[in-house]
């Protein structure tokens, strides 16, 4: 029978998308596996997890500690690094200013226009046209919009929904979040199912208890049912009774 062992990356970080593993050395998912700084990963020690139905054990991902040369060499390196980007950022930086700040040879010779002054004498005035300055009838004052027309352009302002403190609603939403998202993986499931237990009821619990977290078998199936359906239509399920009518159509 094929086992099922969840991934604890320990004091490491866990890369996202990363399964569960086959095997209790879990050579098949090391590569997910980002150990902190100055350790490097050295394998898994399997832990058992009595009366799990999910899972057949956990591999919690082990450590140890670099060499001294090895982690000094490592931040020698990104020093060089970082000096070398900070380095060439600074020339560039200095041959912008010098290209925008220096004149060419042509602005520098180029003599400033003069300005050019009307010669205007007492004895001499231009007559003023006082055709101009009258107009010919006066502007049409501009209509004002009315009430009606002004309500009309103002959009209304959408409210957004109040958090819940009601962990039934908490749990609801955080369902159908995990449906419509089309989640692959089981875990999430699992975790939802532990942060409300004893906690939620209703339709969707007993959902995600009974039918999605029976074992994995029947999980399978039901996934393989779910990401058929096409997702603008999963994105409008919002009902116990919605999602298993749609589910019988695959």
């Amino acid at each position: 029978m094929e086992k099922h062992f969840s991934i604890d990356a320990g004091n490491g970080e866990k890369m996202n998308g990363c399964p569960y593993s086959l095997y209790e050395d879990g050579h098949d998912v090391k590569d997910y596996i980002v150990p902190p700084k100055g350790y490097e990963f050295v394998g898994f020690k399997l832990v058992e997890i009595p009366n799990n139905q999910i899972y057949d054990g956990k591999l919690v991902a082990q450590y140890k500690k670099l060499p001294w040369k090895e982690r000094f060499t490592s931040v020698a390196r990104g020093l060089i690094i970082a000096l070398g980007v900070l380095a060439v950022i600074g020339i560039i930086i200095a041959l912008t200013v010098s290209i925008f700040k220096t004149p060419s040879p042509s602005q520098k010779n180029k003599p400033k226009p003069q300005e050019e002054k009307p010669l205007v004498t007492d004895s001499v005035k231009p007559a003023l046209d006082t055709t101009t300055l009258t107009p010919s009838h006066s502007p049409e004052p501009e209509p004002t919009p009315s009430e009606e027309h002004v309500a009309a352009q103002v959009a209304p302002i959408e409210t957004q929904p109040v958090p819940s403190d009601d962990p039934n609603v908490q749990f609801k939403q955080a369902f159908w979040d995990l449906i419509h998202q089309r989640t692959i993986m089981m875990d999430p499931y699992d975790e939802l199912y532990k942060n409300y237990k004893d906690k939620a009821s209703g339709e969707e619990y007993d959902y995600l208890r009974f039918t999605i977290l029976k074992n994995f078998d029947t999980y399978k199936e039901w996934y393989r049912k779910l990401k058929k359906v096409p997702q603008n239509e999963l994105e409008g399920i919002n009902s116990i009774e919605a999602l298993v009518q749609k589910l019988k159509e695959y």
